[in-house]
């Protein structure tokens, strides 16, 4: 399982850049470029700034990865040793990708 960074603080699983979800999903089946993918398992944090997540925040996340293009993804599993996931203050999935998305 890769290490995962996030820095998507707008999600409801992000604690101190790590995922409380504990797996999540990289989408963008035919992506070419990282803007053309995003965290499916994105998850919006309440509108009162409370976190909606109920797990621990891990260092490392199980990954499933529908980038078949990317480098990294085996059996549509993310292989990386570290994987990036960026948006920010992202309102919606697609506004978050996978900064370590490679394209074969």
């Amino acid at each position: 399982m890769p290490v995962l960074d996030c820095t998507v603080v707008s999600c409801a699983y992000n604690s101190e850049k790590k995922c409380s979800k504990g797996d999540i999903q990289v989408g963008g089946t035919s992506a070419t470029v990282t803007s053309e993918t995003c965290c499916s398992s994105f998850r919006q944090r309440g509108t009162n700034g409370a976190s909606n997540s109920t797990g621990e925040p891990k260092d490392r996340a199980s990954v499933k990865c529908e980038a078949e293009k990317c480098m990294y993804n085996e059996a549509c599993q993310c292989c990386a040793d570290k994987i990036g996931i960026i948006g920010g203050n992202a309102c919606e999935c697609r506004e978050t990708e996978c900064a370590t998305f490679q394209c074969r």
